[in-house]
């Protein structure tokens, strides 16, 4: 009987490997270039800031990290949106362990989400969203030893966890907060306000996040302001709020089928009572933030975005387990392993099969990246030497050329960036690279020539597909009156 477990709990850790591994290739296999998302986070990661433009900095320093660890492999980053996952699933199975003392109820919680579309569908950048995927359980993990334990060790981590969660996205206050307003509602909680533990992780998590509020507030609160632009200045349209809530049940309803499959009686969706604290919290916590942020949305006309869902259900399971107490472990096993080999599939026919068609029609999906860049490379060699190529100036389409480039250089918001506008952005005499995805039909060339009369030391194009062409010049930026 021991050994027929041992030989279950090996093909279990075999198959878990295989998941991972199969979800991190597919990509690297299929894609011919990264996500636009995790360009950005490498060419802002690079220069290492306190901040940046469009988000707080902690998922862009990891990416370029791992990055560089990885011998500045491009395609490791969908190695580490696998470790991120795997890490939220850890914290999953540590905190389900917390409520339940339960081997099987603890795997079978990491087992319902990882049957999520967005386990995988939903989960093929690493960015903003997709880093709180680790971080919220986390922090629900060590909220709840809090409450269980009261240890100052607990609260700390707890302080630490949530002061990454704002330095990745400041989308975190919502559960931040949404923690502060279950201690209060709850009235077995009401006996922390009079500990110091809870006063520690608020002290922690202000001390850890001090430099950030900070580096916004010298910068104009420029983050906060994109944010704002983003949600509350955008087009008001309650559209958005029930885009949000169909998205969350495509999003999981494969997890609800999932359990739907295994469980023995019939299943509930809905708490009744009599449950610990710890199982309120995590009741709490999986319905309020979401109807806070639909709610706001309607009312106010908000814009959210459909795919922020990707980490705002990671206690799915165990919320299903703790008003459900009857299923099959088995069984959901085999769902698992059925819907992910179907996730495997569909995801090979959209990043494979689905790109391969476009590139006969999409040409940013037709540029080879590579052999633009060793051309690039090439020239550059050829009219400066051993100079090295320190800045590069792209629009969102030739955006990953930096990545590739030999000399690594320096790169910049190709979203917001004017690509007519580089004489006061960088240091006079400097030799700059500039690329753009350019079209027979457009004047975007014309134009450029124009404005860079005289400046351009350099310039040639390649072409991508039918009248398609990336245009490249090396530029030096002098003193001169470009008006």
């Amino acid at each position: 009987m021991r050994f027929q477990g041992l030989n279950k709990k090996i093909s279990n850790i075999l198959w878990m490997s295989v998941y991972f591994l199969m979800f991190s290739l597919i990509p690297v296999i299929t894609r011919n270039i990264i996500p636009h998302d995790m360009i950005e986070n490498l060419y802002w990661g690079k220069e290492l800031q306190l901040g940046y433009a469009k988000h707080p900095p902690l998922f862009a320093w990891i990416s370029y990290f791992f990055y560089k660890l990885c011998f500045s492999w491009p395609e490791s980053l969908y190695i580490l949106i696998q470790l991120n996952l795997l890490l939220g699933f850890y914290f999953v199975f540590k905190t389900a362990e917390l409520i339940f003392n339960d081997k099987n109820k603890s795997y079978a919680s990491v087992l319902i989400f990882m049957a999520s579309v967005c386990s995988e569908l939903g989960n093929e950048k690493f960015n903003a969203s997709t880093i709180l995927m680790s971080l919220f359980p986390a922090i629900y993990y060590f909220f709840i030893r809090l409450l269980k334990f009261n240890k100052n060790s607990d609260a700390a981590w707890l302080g630490v966890f949530a002061a990454l969660a704002f330095i990745g996205k400041y989308f975190s206050l919502l559960y931040i907060g949404c923690i502060a307003l279950f201690l209060i509602c709850y009235r077995e909680c009401w006996r922390f306000f009079r500990t110091p533990q809870l006063y520690f992780a608020t002290i922690i998590f202000m001390i850890c996040v001090s430099w950030h509020i900070i580096w916004i507030y010298k910068s104009d609160f420029i983050t906060l302001k994109y944010a704002l632009d983003k949600s509350i200045h955008s087009p008001k349209n309650c559209f958005y709020a029930f885009n949000f809530f169909i998205m969350q049940c495509l999003l999981f309803s494969t997890s609800f089928w999932a359990f739907a499959y295994s469980c023995s009686g019939k299943m509930k969706f809905l708490p009744e009572s009599n449950y610990s604290i710890e199982e309120k919290f995590i009741i709490f916590i999986t319905i309020v933030p979401n109807i806070l942020l639909f709610l706001v949305s309607v009312i106010t006309g908000m814009r959210i975005g459909s795919y922020w869902g990707t980490n705002m259900l990671m206690t799915v399971g165990i919320y299903l387990l703790i008003i459900n107490k009857d299923f099959d472990f088995d069984r959901l096993v085999i769902f698992v392993k059925r819907i992910s080999a179907f996730f495997a599939i569909a995801l090979i026919l959209q990043l494979g099969v689905g790109r391969y068609l476009l590139r006969e029609y999409d040409p940013t999906n037709a540029i080879d990246v590579r052999a633009v860049s060793q051309e690039i490379g090439e020239n550059w060699k050829k009219i400066f030497g051993d100079q090295k190529m320190e800045i590069l100036k792209t629009d969102k389409a030739t955006a990953a050329l930096h990545i590739h480039l030999k000399d690594s250089p320096s790169s910049y918001d190709s979203e917001h960036c004017d690509l007519f506008e580089i004489y006061d952005l960088y240091p006079k005499n400097k030799n700059v690279v500039v690329t753009f995805l350019g079209c027979e039909n457009d004047e975007k060339s014309k134009r450029f020539k124009a404005v860079y009369d005289g400046n351009i030391l350099y310039e040639n194009t390649i072409p991508v597909i039918k009248d398609f062409f990336i245009y490249y010049a090396f530029v030096n930026v002098a003193e001169k009156d470009h008006e």
